[in-house]
């Protein structure tokens, strides 16, 4: 059992953390990054011409596709159903990823990017 924490970050500040308590490993039938990436291959061409939604609404897309499809995505922070704190995203068991999403300013036209890593990767442990 794998969990992911995706962060979407305009101009390297954070604006959203997104969780998934399970299928968070990056690749497989259930992995992030396929969902992931189709998704900013189908968002870049606008992103590019029309400029980024910025990273809050890039994240709520995202959420809502990934709710679509019926996996589980909770909201770092967010209240109710959807919701989850700090404190339970550190009681997650199984190997933990870090997903960061890089995307422009509201208006800027740019390319997402995005980086994977282990959580302790990410983290700086050994």
């Amino acid at each position: 059992m794998a969990y992911a924490v995706i962060q979407f970050l305009e101009a390297g500040e954070r604006m959203a953390t997104l969780c998934r308590t399970e299928n968070g490993q990056p690749t497989g039938p259930d992995g992030v990054m396929d969902p992931l990436s189709i998704f900013i291959e189908e968002t870049s061409h606008q992103m590019i011409t029309q400029g980024s939604p910025g990273a809050l609404y890039f994240a709520q897309l995202f959420a809502a596709r990934e709710i679509e499809a019926g996996r589980e995505i909770r909201v770092l922070g967010g209240a109710g159903e959807m919701g989850i704190t700090g404190d339970e995203m550190e009681t997650l068991a199984g190997q933990g990823y870090y997903y960061e999403v890089s995307v422009g300013r509201e208006g800027e036209r740019a390319v997402p990017q995005v980086l994977a890593s282990g959580i302790e990767e990410s983290l700086g442990k050994s």
